[in-house]
């Protein structure tokens, strides 16, 4: 008999689950048999997305789309669900983890803000640019996102799920692709059920929004407060880009 929380089931839409039944110990938390796909309909978006903000705020995990591929939600300031979403995707602690910022103005709070951030959040927020930039905030599971180095990696996707899913959590969720380490990008809902399915460890729910076109993952830009930037991976956003708006 499948059991679910009722406070992430929503009537009226197309809820169903996926997985199997799986046997044997698990961290404290953490989904092992089902998974709750939401098929995404524009008609119902506040109300998905306020159930899946209750999960995040009860420690659950959220695959969800972005302006890139699908991505893995965990609330950043939840430390256990922080290491469960480790756990899940099979990643190594030693990587870090970037996340989705609710607004520039919380980006600020959180890390090592300067006239450089500015300049190309301006330019290419929302979008699919990541800046790793030093942090500010404490807390133990920022270090974790940080794999206990300075740099936090903050984004803005140009998503309304992925933004929403931030602001109305009112702080940070994780945006790490929502894959096994080492295994392709998800670009639909399926993608994500069919890399879990037979998996122990499975996100708690998936918000199938359909295909995504498949891009590379967002441009990283490493900005060094005082020393310049570096960039860290080109993705969408070229270096011509990035040059001419700094």
């Amino acid at each position: 008999m499948i059991v679910i929380n009722p406070k992430f089931w929503i009537p009226g839409v197309g809820c169903r689950t996926e997985g199997r039944s799986a046997s044997g110990g698990h961290s404290p938390g953490m989904t092992h048999t089902n998974m709750i796909i939401i098929d995404y309909k524009k008609k119902y978006h506040q109300k998905i997305i306020t159930a899946c903000v209750a999960a995040l705020k009860a420690g659950k995990l959220v695959a969800y789309p972005t302006d890139t591929s699908y991505g893995l939600a965990a609330d950043a300031g939840n430390f256990r669900a922080i290491k469960n979403l480790y756990r899940l995707k099979g990643r190594n602690f030693d990587k870090p983890i970037h996340v989705v910022v609710p607004s520039v103005a919380y980006a600020k709070k959180i890390v090592q803000w300067n006239s450089t951030a500015t300049k190309l959040t301006k330019k290419f927020w929302p979008g699919p640019l990541t800046l790793a930039i030093g942090m500010r905030v404490k807390g133990s599971g920022y270090k974790l996102l940080t794999a206990n180095n300075w740099w936090l990696g903050v984004r803005m996707p140009k998503n309304k799920i992925a933004l929403d899913l931030a602001k109305n959590l009112g702080r940070p969720i994780t945006t790490t692709s929502a894959n096994i380490s080492g295994k392709k990008d998800c670009y639909s809902g399926k993608d994500v059920v069919d890399q879990f399915r037979n998996k122990k460890l499975k996100p708690d729910i998936i918000i199938n929004a359909g295909k995504l076109p498949k891009r590379k993952p967002s441009t990283v830009v490493r900005i060094d407060p005082g020393k310049g930037y570096f960039i860290y991976r080109q993705g969408p956003i070229t270096e011509k880009q990035i040059l001419k708006n700094v």
